[in-house]
């Protein structure tokens, strides 16, 4: 009768140690689940503070495009106008449904209330753009100086930050909870370990399976990546000759538009012209009207002639190919500077070699590229030009007296102009460079050949 209960208690060890794993892992499951909310709180209050954020960006995006228009009068600065004041709506809407969704009616009903404030400045500043178009500037500015966009905009800020410390409250009691029970596990998981030993050493051999696999991995990956990078040279070395290539056939097409526009425009002209003249002697009655209808006729004939000249001109310089660099760069400062009223101070080196016909032409892209430059943004009254040899290179120097550049602008995928000029430079194996002197000191654009590249040796590069 003694030996039942007996086998009863060597039993009994190993039901309590399932009893005890069991209650274990009820317990876990349960600070598990207990987390796994925690979570999803901490995920939902930082994604609703990532929308409050974006929020308060867009309408920041609206004010600095509207105030940089009315201030520069630059219309650049509006193209991000419309898009962030249309994308102010669904941004809430998406907070408005996510407070909803999380049980936050009146959280909900307060950032409702954002849109109400969000309005009154967004209408501030549609209503001093309207005054731009419809008044004048200084109406605008007059609305831009008032308070109301200032107390609108105060009162946004207010309402953000008050939802934005409410998801903060949540945030931090979520983080508190969670915490409390990921130590709870811990403790609970350090109860387990000695019966978790086998599985710890098992686990050991799955894991060092997995980085034998894991360092087989990475290895092959990095010859990937090897092979990519190389990929990616190749193209881009394809892909500069490409841009190089197409530059030299659009110079091509030009000259040979150029000298086709000469011989065959031109002689028509030239002939009619002629034509007008003779039939004048022959048919005109001497009367003041048709004297001045003659003189019109010859007049827009002359007209035609030096449109003529200015188109063939902008194609292909005569004077490039005709009498060379210099001359070129002069009659380019004459056309365009001067026209302008832009005083241009120039200096040539005496001992210029003769450069190949490529190298001309790129020299003179570039330096009217930077002049139509400073034509357009310096607001320069002077430039100089200076043309050297340094160390076996052509250096080319543009400097102006304006307003400067914006050295953050230098590099930006936007500016055509800047990298036209460095992809024909750096296709004769030369460099460019470009910086600031200072706001309202100038901008200097240099770039430097080398005359082992660019000599004329005879032969079209």
């Amino acid at each position: 009768m003694t030996t039942r209960p007996t086998a009863q208690l060597h039993y009994a060890p190993i039901l309590l140690g399932i009893a005890f794993i069991a209650t274990l892992f009820m317990v876990a499951e349960s600070g598990y689940q207990r987390i796994h909310d925690a979570g999803r709180v901490i995920s939902a209050a930082e994604e609703r503070q990532m929308l409050l954020s974006r929020y308060l960006r867009l309408v920041l995006d609206a004010e600095a495009a509207q105030r940089g228009f009315l201030l520069t009068e630059d219309t650049r600065y509006l193209r991000g106008f419309d898009p962030a004041v249309r994308a102010l709506d669904p941004v809430l809407d998406r907070l408005v449904g996510q407070l909803r969704a999380s049980g936050f009616a009146n959280d909900a009903a307060s950032a409702e209330a954002v849109r109400l404030t969000a309005g009154k400045k967004i209408g501030e500043m549609q209503a001093s753009l309207r005054l731009y178009g419809e008044v004048d500037r200084n109406a605008a500015i007059q609305l831009l100086n008032t308070d109301i966009g200032k107390r609108a905009m105060s009162d946004l800020r207010d309402q953000l930050r008050e939802l934005w410390d409410k998801e903060t409250a949540r945030l931090a009691a979520a983080r508190a909870t969670s915490g409390k029970d990921l130590r709870t596990s811990r403790v609970l998981l350090g109860a387990a370990s000695f019966l978790s030993l086998v599985l710890v050493i098992l686990i050991g051999a799955l894991l060092a399976r997995d980085m034998r696999r894991r360092a087989q991995e990475t290895q092959d990956l990095g010859q990937r990546n090897r092979e990519l990078d190389r990929t990616v040279q190749q193209r881009t070395a394809m892909l500069f000759h490409l841009s190089s290539s197409l530059q030299k056939v659009a110079e091509r097409e030009k000259a040979a538009l150029a000298r086709e526009l000469h011989d065959e425009l031109g002689g028509l002209l030239v002939a009619t012209k002629i034509d007008v003249s003779w039939l004048r002697k022959r048919v005109d009655d001497g009367s003041e009207a048709s004297k001045l209808r003659w003189e019109r006729v010859l007049r827009c004939m002359d007209e035609g002639l030096s449109l003529k000249r200015r188109v063939i001109e902008s194609l292909r310089p005569t004077l490039l190919d005709n009498v060379g660099l210099v001359a070129a760069l002069g009659w380019l400062v004459d056309e365009s500077l001067r026209r302008a009223g832009i005083q241009c101070e120039e200096r040539y080196t005496e001992n210029l070699p003769e450069l190949s016909p490529d190298a001309r032409i790129a020299v003179f892209r570039a330096v009217q590229e930077c002049l139509m430059n400073i034509i357009k943004h310096a607001k320069a009254k002077s430039v100089l030009l200076l043309v050297s040899v340094e160390d076996d290179h052509l250096a080319v120097v543009v400097r102006d007296d304006g307003v400067g550049i914006d050295e953050g602008r230098i590099e930006t995928p936007q500016s055509h102009g800047l990298l036209g000029i460095r992809h024909r430079i750096e296709s004769l194996e030369g460099g460019f460079t470009i910086r600031s002197l200072g706001p309202g000191v100038g901008t200097e654009c240099r770039f430097t050949l080398p005359l082992e590249r660019i000599r004329n040796t005879g032969t079209q590069g």
